[in-house]
Formats: C-alpha cells, sequence, structure tokens
C-alpha cells in the first residue's frame, strides 16, 4: 500500500489485482478478510466471488479500452505519499468516478473506514459493485501511468460500458452475487 491508499492493476482482460494489503468484506466476514494482496473478480462469472478463480478465461471476458480519467483526483487534491488528507482536504465523496452508477438505495451503504494498520477495506455490496475505501490508484494495460480515485465503485458484473467503474449494469443484466 502505499502512504495514501490502496493500488489496482487492471490485468488487461483479467480480474483487479490489489496490489496493497486489504480486507475484504462480505457475507459472513463483515468485519472483513485480512489479504495481503488479492485478485478480486471482474467477469461476473467466478465460482468464488468477490475473488477471481480464473473464469474470465472460459468465458472470454473483454475489458473495455481505456481508463476513464475524467473523474480522477488532480494531483494539487491528491495526498502526497506521504499521507492521506484531512477531511476538509479531501475533494467530495461522490461514489463512482464516471458521475453514474454509483449504488443507491439497498446498495448505498459506506464501506468501514480504512484500518490504522494501513489496509484499505473493500466492500462486496449484493448483486452490485465493489467499494473501496479511501484513495484508490488504478493503473492498468493501455493507460499510461496511472490515477488516483477517492472510493470508487467498481465493476463486478463484467458488464459495465465503463470498466472498471459501475456504471449500473449490473442492474440491467440482473447481475446476482452475494454481499453486504
Amino acid at each position: 500500500m502505499t502512504a495514501n491508499g490502496c493500488i489496482v492493476h487492471l490485468g488487461g482482460d483479467g480480474p483487479l489485482l490489489v496490489r496493497s494489503p486489504l480486507r475484504v468484506r462480505m457475507p459472513g466476514a463483515e468485519d472483513g478478510i485480512a489479504k495481503p494482496k488479492a485478485a478480486l473478480c471482474r467477469c461476473g462469472q467466478s465460482a468464488n466471488k468477490p475473488f477471481c478463480d480464473g473464469a474470465h478465461r472460459d468465458v472470454e471476458f473483454r475489458a473495455s479500452g481505456l481508463i476513464d480519467t475524467s473523474r480522477a483526483m488532480p494531483e494539487s487534491e491528491a495526498p502526497s505519499r506521504e499521507g492521506a488528507p484531512s477531511e476538509d482536504e479531501a475533494p467530495p465523496r461522490d461514489g463512482a468516478p464516471s458521475g453514474e452508477g454509483a449504488p443507491s438505495g439497498d446498495e448505498a451503504g459506506s464501506a468501514a473506514p480504512a484500518d490504522e494498520a494501513g489496509e484499505s477495506v473493500v466492500t462486496a455490496h449484493a448483486n452490485g459493485p465493489l467499494h473501496f475505501d479511501g484513495v484508490v490508484e488504478i493503473s492498468g494495460e493501455g493507460h499510461e501511468g496511472s490515477a488516483r480515485f477517492l472510493q470508487p465503485w467498481l465493476c463486478r458484473c463484467g458488464a459495465s460500458k465503463n470498466k472498471p467503474f459501475c456504471d449500473g449494469s449490473h442492474k440491467e443484466i440482473a447481475f446476482e452475487a452475494e454481499g453486504l
């Protein structure tokens, strides 16, 4: 983990590769399962959701192009590598980086705050996306460098047209997965 958040790498047409300590909140583990790193499913077909089991290869999952950085944190507002911003320094927490698809109603609960040991908390929402707390640095194939996002909602149904971000497509396809 960087001093300012979680690192997620998009492995081409594969899973979300979380390369920093995290705690995954899901049914039966409301306090979270601690992992030093993890591969999280983003094709929607894993039998071990929210974790990847390689199903993306069987279903020929395809990620969609470049990362939409239009909602990335401007460098002037992004916390330095020396530490996270205070509440009044942080940009507004407005859900999905695309401005669309942030869950509402039953899915809108907030993730538990990151633990003092420096873990990020990821909440798997029932029939919906993954919500990361804090700052998440996302990098991947087809994207030079990386961009930082505040509390992003990332797709795990495989149908978003704005991958890796949730755009609400899970509702259209009646995605089913356990979650909180």
